[in-house]
């Protein structure tokens, strides 16, 4: 029960922060107040931390998941979907992100991330006057409390790196109507200073929080383990911060820690790719590690529970990608056509999708990723949690949690790594766990005469991850290693890898200039 209220009020906070967000805008940055009670009444008790601080990670997870923008960036743009009917999702995919529609427009907005900026800053300032009001509030809890607030700061701001580039950087909060005119700041600049506070944070940052006797806001661990930043989700954050930047000697550092170290955090590999029970550490499914009953902790996940009342229609990929018999639908907005999937999954044993053409006449198909095959739209249902809202089926309610990064996602950057710093030996092994478990032929060092290295560790990272939001990320950095695609290669060359920014943030802070590829 205390879980359930926590997470019905944090989402509420950010909720009410949302709505605020889109009724007012600034003359800089578009940014609304993240103030939801009066100064007076704010900051008094530890009533009011725990509801500020679970409002951070209830306002970020909105932030990502505004008009599905985490698959919008990171899955769709020169990736392995297609759209069915939607010319907006056509023109984002093939690139054409300054077209007129309103949905780039808003993807296009960094207003709701700076709103999430805002609120961090704002918590590491004023959670301190607590400490003087409230004696139940302790130093520790405290230092908990800004390890986290830091940790999501600098991770927002690497995400809209990855998406802008160069983005003014605010370290201070400031209240509505109040911000000055900001001008951007040099992208790494903005990743140090990500990289100084995680650095720092991870310090403060426990592996799991509530362990007896020392309870975190009344509660032992398994009330946070699925929500909470950990000391492991810091050193994932911190090893995409410096594989972005091309320095896989800290990656290999970072990685290094959280495979010494993930098990403290009660993190499993998902050894099963559809679990029968909530016992076995799985990857779809109703147990799997994008529900909610999936019982372990996670590196970075933000959750979004039918329990808790944070499912909802909208802000989930299966918005997107599922139609009968999951949803009364007949075709999805985007899928994955068949060409594709046959060029991915080659491999009849893959768990993921595989064909098995034993008798050829009546092939089996293994669809743990991809159902109905057999037709000529195959519906993606590797993220497919879902309540139907009506007897009639008219009305789907999605309860999947964004799942950033994983432990699957992590050994394959591992092995990234140790490709890139020509530790071949050692890049195949890791690669080599995940092909293990998804029961496909290991890679052997005899086949880097037929197919590099590198190249096969992003197919594998394609093939697992897809539908994630990695696929463009992906391209970004195979190609910075290793120029082999002429469009990604060209965008890189222009910056136009970076989204544009919006008419109506450049409209309101005349120090903003638009990115040259976008003019």
């Amino acid at each position: 029960m205390m879980l359930k209220k926590i997470s019905i009020k944090y989402s509420l906070i950010a909720f009410a922060v949302l709505s605020l967000l889109h009724s007012s805008c600034n003359k800089a940055l578009d940014v609304a107040s993240v103030q939801v009670s009066s100064e007076e009444r704010h900051w008094q008790s530890i009533s009011d931390t725990k509801a500020a601080l679970l409002g951070l990670y209830g306002l970020l997870r909105s932030a990502m998941v505004d008009n599905n923008a985490h698959w919008m960036y990171g899955e769709l743009r020169s990736g392995d979907f297609a759209a069915y009917s939607r010319p907006e999702l056509t023109a984002l995919i093939h690139n054409d992100l300054n077209k007129s529609y309103t949905l780039l427009e808003n993807l296009s907005n960094w207003r709701r991330f700076y709103a999430v900026i805002n609120a961090t800053s704002l918590f590491i300032e004023r959670a301190p006057e607590v400490l003087q009001q409230d004696r139940r509030y302790t130093q520790q809890n405290l230092k908990l409390d800004i390890a986290q607030a830091r940790a999501i700061r600098a991770f927002t701001y690497f995400y809209m790196v990855r998406i802008w580039g160069d983005v003014p950087l605010i370290t201070s909060s400031f209240d509505n109507g109040k911000f000055p005119e900001f001008s951007r700041t040099d992208y790494r600049l903005v990743l140090k200073f990500a990289e100084d506070e995680l650095t720092e944070a991870v310090e403060d940052l426990p592996f799991r929080y509530g362990v007896d006797p020392q309870l975190y806001y009344g509660s032992m661990t398994g009330t946070w383990q699925k929500v909470l930043f950990n000391k492991i989700t810091a050193y994932a954050i911190l090893s995409h911060l410096a594989a972005y930047q091309g320095k896989y000697i800290d990656v290999a550092s970072y990685t290094e820690f959280i495979f010494d170290n993930y098990t403290q955090s009660s993190i499993q590999y998902t050894t099963d790719i559809k679990p029968s029970s909530a016992s076995e550490p799985g990857l779809t499914g109703y147990y799997g590690i994008f529900s909610n009953n999936y019982t372990r902790g996670q590196v970075l996940s933000l959750s979004s529970a039918y329990v808790y009342g944070e499912a909802t229609a909208s802000g989930h990929i299966e918005q997107l990608t599922l139609a009968s018999p999951f949803i009364n639908r007949t075709n999805p907005d985007i899928y994955v056509s068949k060409d594709t999937i046959n060029k991915l999954y080659t491999e009849e044993k893959d768990r993921r999708f595989g064909i098995d053409r034993t008798n050829p006449e009546k092939p089996l198909y293994r669809e743990n990723f991809f159902y109905n095959y057999t037709n000529e739209i195959p519906v993606f249902a590797k993220i497919n949690v879902v309540r139907d809202g009506g007897s009639d089926g008219n009305y789907a309610v999605f309860g999947s949690n964004l799942v950033f990064t994983r432990l699957e996602e992590l050994i394959l950057l591992r092995a990234e790594t140790m490709a890139v710093l020509r530790q071949y030996v050692s890049a195949i092994e890791y690669l080599n766990i995940v092909k293990t478990m998804r029961n496909t032929a290991p890679y052997q060092l005899s086949d880097m005469d037929t197919k590099p290295l590198i190249d096969e560790i992003f197919e594998e990272r394609r093939r697992e991850l897809i539908g994630e939001g990695w696929r463009f990320h992906d391209l970004i950095r195979l190609n910075r290693i290793k120029p082999m695609n002429a469009d990604i290669v060209s965008l890189l060359e222009q910056g136009g890898n970076y989204w544009p920014i919006s008419y109506q943030v450049l409209e309101n802070n005349k120090q903003l200039k638009q990115n040259d590829f976008w003019k």
